[in-house]
C-alpha cells in the first residue's frame, strides 16, 4: 500500500526503518560469524529489546483496541513471537559474551525476525498507520524517539522464565524480562 503519511508522523516507516537498521546490524553479525561481534550484538539486542517493547505497549494496543482483535488476532502472534525472540535474543546476548554462539540458534532469529517482521510492516504498521489521527502519530514518535536507551546487564539480571500464558494476556511481555 501506498504511503498517505510522511515525515514525523509515519509510524509505518519509522518502524521498517528501524527493522531495517536492526536487519543491518545483525547481518554483520552473522557474516563474521560473529567473531569480534560483541559490541555489534549488544547494539542489536539493546535496539531490538526497546523496538519489542514500542510495539508491545503503544503499538499494538492501538491495533487490539480500534480492531477488537486481541485473543487470536494478528498481535496474539506477534505476542507470541516476542517471547521466542526474546528468548533468542538473550541466548545470542549470554553466548557473545562467553565466546560461544550457537549459530543455529542465530540461524532461527534471523528466520523468525524475517517473517515476523514482514507480518508486521505488511498488517499491524499500516493498519495503526491509519488508525490514528496525524497529532497522536506524531505525539506517540516524540515519545518513543526521546525513550532512554536500554540497559543491557539489567536487561539480562532480570530475565526469568515465564509461561507462555503469562506473556499473553494482552499486557507487554517485556516487563517479565526485567524491564519495568
Amino acid at each position: 500500500m501506498a504511503q498517505e503519511e510522511v515525515g514525523e508522523t509515519d509510524l509505518h516507516g519509522f518502524f521498517t526503518r528501524d527493522h531495517a537498521r536492526l536487519d543491518k546490524l545483525f547481518d554483520e553479525c552473522l557474516k563474521s560469524g560473529f567473531q569480534g561481534t560483541l559490541e555489534s550484538v549488544e547494539e542489536f539486542a539493546r535496539g531490538l529489546i526497546q523496538h519489542i517493547i514500542w510495539e508491545d505497549e503503544y503499538i499494538f494496543p492501538v491495533f487490539e483496541h480500534v480492531s477488537g482483535m486481541s485473543d487470536k488476532g494478528p498481535t496474539f502472534v506477534m505476542r507470541n513471537d516476542h517471547h521466542t525472540i526474546l528468548e533468542l535474543l538473550y541466548e545470542l546476548v549470554i553466548g557473545a559474551r562467553n565466546g560461544e554462539v550457537d549459530t543455529a540458534q542465530s540461524s532461527q532469529l534471523q528466520g523468525l525476525l524475517l517473517q515476523h517482521n514482514q507480518a508486521e510492516e505488511n498488517v499491524i504498521y499500516e493498519a495503526v498507520q491509519s488508525m490514528l489521527v496525524e497529532e497522536s502519530r506524531a505525539e506517540l514518535l516524540a515519545h518513543m524517539e526521546s525513550a532512554e536507551p536500554i540497559d543491557l546487564d539489567e536487561w539480562i539480571a532480570g530475565v526469568v522464565e515465564v509461561e507462555e500464558s503469562d506473556f499473553n494476556s494482552g499486557g507487554s511481555p517485556i516487563s517479565k524480562y526485567g524491564c519495568e
